[in-house]
């Protein structure tokens, strides 16, 4: 009883942070509905993933080996399938509640991402401060115009999806370093390897912490230069802390 009141008390303490974070995810879907009545995808990248999607469907889940409408005589599959492969996905949910096409669920799949975008972002913004600053990096990414105008309805390209697996992969790899246990471990491999299935670049995560890791103790003694006017650098706490960071990446 005592653990349930306990939950009850923590729900209702977060409320507000929940309704505010419904506000922003209302937001990020409402500037993007403009587009929502096109009777087709908005640009030649948008439909290419369609194109692949309507392939995968009609295949049974399946791609051809050969890709024959691109360029002659055609080309093989690209490896990296994951979000036509998630428009279908989104479709066979979609056609269980109404009687959608796939065209209308991959003109509704850019606003499916950004709201799971804001989502994402808040817990990263979350896990580095607070609720209030998962709140502020929540509204600041889906109000990005460089988002905003590649993520309309309608503009299935590879843009939302990305912006979304960039936070959550990062959120995820966060978490591992933080909890250090084998399922968060686990978890994040699986979001970054999602990334990389969905975008081809999607090793950015990686990428930029790795050159963190390594980035560190430069980035360190420079603080201590910058608040403490002074050259003197404890290197046994600067290994210690660089130890600690780096150890989930080699042991």
């Amino acid at each position: 009883m005592d653990d349930l009141k306990t939950s009850l008390r923590k729900i209702l303490r977060n409320l507000p942070y929940i309704l505010a974070l419904i506000v922003i995810v209302y937001i990020a879907i409402w500037v993007r509905l403009s587009t929502i009545n096109s009777p087709t995808v908005l640009d030649y990248d948008p439909w290419w993933f369609y194109r692949h999607a309507q392939e995968i469907f009609d295949n049974g889940m399946r791609l051809p080996s050969w890709d024959v409408q691109s360029f002659y005589p055609g080309r093989p599959i690209s490896l990296f399938n994951g979000w036509s492969y998630t428009i279908v996905f989104l479709y066979k949910i979609f056609s269980y509640f109404s009687s959608t096409t796939l065209m209308k669920t991959a003109i509704i799949s850019p606003l499916v991402m950004v709201a799971l975008t804001a989502i994402a972002a808040f817990f990263v913004g979350r896990l580095l401060t607070n609720n209030l600053g998962g709140l502020v990096t929540a509204l600041f990414m889906v109000l990005a115009p460089s988002l905003v105008g590649t993520s309309m309805a309608g503009y299935c390209d590879t843009d939302a999806p990305v912006a979304f697996y960039f936070f959550f992969s990062i959120f995820a790899t966060l978490l591992a370093l933080k909890k250090k246990s084998l399922a968060t471990i686990v978890f994040a491999v699986l979001v970054n390897l999602l990334f990389v299935w969905n975008w081809g670049g999607g090793w950015l995560t990686l990428i930029l912490f790795t050159v963190f890791t390594f980035a560190l103790p430069f980035f360190r003694i420079l603080e201590n230069i910058v608040h403490t006017f002074s050259f003197k650098i404890d290197f046994k706490l600067l290994m210690q802390e660089w130890f600690e960071i780096s150890k989930p990446m080699f042991f």
